[in-house]
């Protein structure tokens, strides 16, 4: 209940506020109505009044009377005028040539004060055309001139930056060539180095294998001769030291005469150094023996090292052949590559002495105008408002 309470507290003060904007506004619109109707009236009586004037000033009578009184004193009142507005005339059109130093505004105030008026203001109306062309044209160079300074300052800068650059292409371009000649003539002169260490290679493996050889042989030789002596010398060792075989029947005989009876021999020793003969010879054998082994030992362990030495350097060779055949490449791309930049740089040497002609030749043309455009324009824009002025006031002559 509250709240509705104050809900219609809210509205009725609402309503008041409301019942008294509506009286106020009823009491002034009627205001606005009674003043309304005051003002047309007072419109009326003045439009009429003005009415009557004209009909009094376009009868007959008054106009002849007119004639005879109003129109002399106006005659004598316009040449008067006429005179003074020419004065005024040519004083402002020579003040404006002696301030803009314009030949052309003295040569027009000769003219007005020579010519008839309307000659005065054809001429004024030309040379404000004139002026106003000139104008248009001076700000259409000075904004070429901009345009065009701007264009070459930034075509400048860039071929600059384009020469900068190619220069310090050119110079790395150098250094990679430089770089790329020595390697590849340091893997050349590798490459040369293993091909002759591996002729020598060969070279030595072939002496070492006739070495090898021979050796055997030799030793071969050396093992069959003392094979064949150690089996005699055994043959006969071996015989020498078979037992005796069974004695003979004695016979008759005597002091003189042996008879048929065979001689006794004393019981057979073997012979002391025979022994010693073949152990030598055995001895002989085997370091023979000894020795062919360890020539074949070593004919196989050269033999591989021999290989092992052709199979690696042969590698290497093909990497190099594989890297010189890159470097060769990649010298042929840098060579290309400077004789372009190196001709690039010529023709960008040449377009910033073109650019610098240009330049120079931009600021003959404009360097003039940039400088003083503030000041010709209103030089300019001074002379046609004194031209303005000028005809302004001799419109008013006949």
């Amino acid at each position: 209940h509250a709240e509705a309470f104050k809900e219609k507290e809210d509205t009725t003060a609402q309503l008041n506020l409301d019942q008294t904007f509506l009286a106020n506004l009823q009491a002034k619109c009627s205001e606005s109505e009674t003043e309304f109707d005051q003002r047309v009236k007072d419109r009326l009586e003045e439009i009429s009044a003005v009415e009557d004037t004209i009909k009094i000033l376009n009868d007959d009578e008054a106009f002849a009377n007119f004639d005879k009184t109003v129109n002399s004193f106006l005659q004598l009142d316009e040449s008067t005028l006429n005179q003074d507005r020419l004065r005024r005339a040519t004083g402002v059109l020579m003040q404006a040539a002696a301030s803009t130093g314009a030949p052309e505004l003295a040569l027009l105030t000769t003219r007005a004060q020579l010519d008839t008026f309307s000659k005065v203001k054809e001429e004024i109306d030309k040379m404000i055309a004139q002026l106003k062309k000139q104008q248009a044209d001076e700000i259409a160079h000075r904004d070429w001139c901009i345009e065009e300074l701007a264009a070459n300052k930034r075509e400048t800068e860039a071929g600059y930056d384009a020469k900068t650059s190619l220069e310090t292409k050119l110079a790395d371009l150098e250094k990679t060539i430089g770089y790329l000649t020595n390697e590849i003539d340091a893997t050349t002169a590798a490459v040369a180095e293993m091909q002759e260490q591996m002729k020598r290679a060969s070279e030595n493996r072939e002496a070492e294998n006739a070495d090898y050889q021979q050796t055997v042989t030799d030793q071969r030789m050396t093992q069959m001769i003392l094979k064949k002596a150690l089996a005699r010398m055994k043959q006969v060792y071996a015989l020498l030291q078979q037992e005796p075989g069974a004695p003979h029947i004695e016979t008759s005989g005597n002091h003189t005469d042996a008879g048929n009876g065979p001689a006794r021999f004393t019981k057979y020793e073997k012979h002391a150094g025979g022994s010693k003969v073949l152990a030598m010879l055995e001895t002989v054998i085997a370091d023979s023996q000894k020795t062919e082994d360890e020539a074949i030992r070593s004919e196989q362990e050269a033999q591989s090292m021999y290989e092992n030495f052709m199979k690696d350097s042969n590698k290497a060779i093909i990497t190099y052949t594989e890297k010189l055949t890159s470097m060769k490449g990649s010298l042929g791309a840098a060579k290309e590559d400077q004789a372009i930049s190196k001709s690039d740089l010529k023709a960008t040497m040449v377009e910033l002495s073109d650019l610098h002609d240009t330049s120079g030749n931009l600021h003959k043309s404009c360097d003039f105008i940039m400088n003083t455009f503030t000041d010709r324009q209103a030089a300019r824009s001074a002379e046609m408002d004194a031209l303005a002025e000028a005809k302004s006031i001799l419109s008013g002559m006949k």
